[in-house]
């Protein structure tokens, strides 16, 4: 099995590896009904209790493959987390199905961070999902507009609050690929968990500066996504991806453009390929893979609760939780430790 972890300071577990779903949406390949299922069957024979999907995954089709797939579990046997800041709606011309494949071309996705807009979310992913409660409920992505961000202060984070007071949620969460907002988020004191993708891994530790700290004292557990940084951690090289922008001599701005996050001055697609090939020497040297080093080393620090990692296949379910499971030695880390290859303010121990 795997181990559990808590949420906060709340009666909530879950498993240390979550299940991500956005590839069952679509993203970034098509994936077949059966072979959704055979993957969402491979991580529950594996152990993995905690599921996180979204209605943007596929324009709602990875909520209905997930609910379909649970059905007929225990309720009380798994733990999922879906998320409010975007409406699926009807249309002629469907964007999401160009980005999420095999996701319904009649059907797209909007933002909407008002109250009225995160109850009817809630209450059509409970509809997708066949549930009549969910466990975490996240603000998914409230840094794509200026507006957005005071928009569900005002609306969307109090229709949260308001189905956690009637028990149709357990834990509130966040969801995004930078530290700066989540940070103002953890002053509010509502939320019990931020999902982060990207910023705290064994390439980009920069959640320490500020957002740990706080999360820390408040706690707020993290719930990481991202853990490969978008394919870097497993293959360094111009080709490879970070932060969802590839690493050519173009990054930057692109990232810049893509508003996942503001790149800080001092990076560029050099800086972090040299890092993550200094890294992957090491466990060359140690006869392990960047990618098994890139799944264990968040779980050093206790304010971690899970890696949510997307899969697609059987096969990459059974690899993930084998390179979770297969544990690297002390003197691996302490080596990295050692040679400041990671932040000396991580937890390796």
């Amino acid at each position: 099995m795997i181990n559990k972890r808590k949420i906060g300071k709340l009666d909530l577990e879950i498993t240390e590896i979550g299940m991500g779903t956005a590839p069952l949406g679509g993203w970034p390949e098509e994936v077949h009904e059966k072979d959704a299922s055979d993957t969402l069957e491979a991580a529950w024979e594996q152990g993995i209790r905690y599921f996180d999907t979204a209605p943007l995954y596929g324009s709602g089709m990875a909520e209905i493959r997930v609910g379909n797939f649970l059905e007929n579990k225990n309720r009380d046997d798994f733990i999922i987390s879906t998320k409010v800041g975007r409406l699926i709606v009807n249309t002629d011309d469907s964007k999401a199905s160009q980005k999420f494949l095999g996701s319904p071309k009649n059907k797209d996705s909007k933002f909407d961070f008002s109250y009225d807009g995160a109850m009817q979310s809630f209450e059509d992913s409970l509809e997708r999902l066949k549930l009549d409660r969910i466990d975490i409920l996240h603000l998914h992505d409230p840094d794509n507009h200026p507006d957005h961000f005071q928009e569900a202060k005002d609306g969307a984070i109090k229709a949260m609050i308001k189905l956690k007071e009637e028990g149709l949620v357990t834990a509130l969460g966040c969801g995004l690929n930078q530290n700066e907002m989540l940070v103002e988020f953890a002053k509010m004191g509502c939320f019990d968990c931020f999902l982060l993708a990207g910023r705290y891994t064994l390439l980009d530790q920069t959640s320490l500066d500020e957002l740990m700290p706080i999360c820390e004292k408040n706690n707020i557990s993290l719930i990481l996504g991202g853990v490969f940084n978008s394919g870097i951690l497993i293959n360094p090289s111009p080709q490879s991806y970070f932060d969802y922008t590839k690493l050519d001599s173009d990054w930057f701005e692109n990232l810049e453009k893509s508003l996942v996050r503001k790149p800080k001055p001092f990076e560029s697609a050099d800086y972090w390929l040299s890092k993550a090939n200094k890294i992957k020497s090491v466990c060359d040297n140690f006869d392990t893979t960047l990618k098994k080093a890139a799944i264990q080393f968040p779980y050093f620090n206790n304010i971690v609760s899970s890696c949510v990692l997307g899969m697609n296949t059987p096969k990459q379910v059974k690899e993930n939780t084998s390179d979770y499971r297969q544990k690297l030695s002390s003197e691996f880390w302490k080596f990295l430790y050692d040679n400041e290859l990671v932040d000396k303010r991580s937890q390796i121990k």
